[in-house]
């Protein structure tokens, strides 16, 4: 080496180390409004996996739908399966403030049953994705979700054990095993909207099993359901 080379050597600035895999990668361009990018990604994740399934998406798949670079979604989520836990979290935190609300409110045991009955159809509609990502959650033995989500969870069906228990010591709702009511009430949201999902296919609409039905006459089918099901017999 020649003292010209090494004179060079000695002047040229240190490469910076590389960046700790602990910290998230990227970063918002300048201009660019953050927290649109976030419900960009979190909305093209939300759709597709209810589409495909946890296994069906890759990154790749979101950043192309929400139409960003695969390194703001790492920037604003830590993974894939972070991600999709957040999805699944979303609604049932928004879903366990709002059935507990109703639980511990005012009304008869059976007017609260049909408002926790309407309030979910209207979760179910304001996040139409949900239903169907759920279902196969569940098919699948519920392998993505983790100990937070599932207390998220504990924390709808606790409240709609409230109502049941207290229409149950009040005399108006018969005695029946909580987990088969829980399915029996909420069951038909998932179930619809899997029907739905397979009604949009092309060529489908005339079949008898695929018409349109109102999610109006979806609430008050599962209301009368939920009513005819825990109403005492008449001695």
């Amino acid at each position: 080496m020649t003292a010209r080379n090494v004179a060079r050597t000695a002047t040229r600035p240190a490469r910076p180390s590389a960046t700790p895999s602990s910290k998230r990668r990227g970063g918002p361009r300048p201009g660019a409004d953050p927290e649109k990018t976030r419900r960009a990604i979190f909305a093209a994740a939300a759709d597709l996996f209810s589409r495909r399934g946890f296994d069906g998406v890759v990154v790749d798949d979101i950043a192309r739908a929400a139409r960003v670079n695969k390194a703001m979604l790492y920037y604003h989520f830590e993974d894939k399966l972070g991600l999709y836990r957040e999805i699944v979290q979303d609604m049932l935190r928004d879903a366990g403030e709002r059935m507990t609300a109703i639980a511990g409110g005012s009304g008869s045991p059976d007017a609260r049953l049909a408002r926790f009955i309407a309030e979910f159809v209207a979760l179910a509609d304001g996040r139409p994705y949900f239903p169907t990502l759920m279902l196969r959650e569940i098919a699948e033995g519920a392998l993505h979700l983790d100990a937070n989500t599932l207390a998220l969870m504990r924390v709808v069906f606790l409240a709609f054990g409230r109502i049941l228990s207290e229409g149950q010591q009040r005399g108006v709702f018969r005695p029946v095993q909580p987990v088969l009511a829980y399915m029996t009430v909420l069951g038909p949201v998932l179930l619809n909207a899997a029907r739905e999902r397979a009604a949009a296919q092309p060529g489908r609409q005339q079949l008898p099993m695929f018409v349109r039905v109102p999610h109006g006459d979806l609430t008050r089918h599962m209301q009368d359901v939920a009513k005819r099901m825990l109403q005492k017999d008449v001695e």
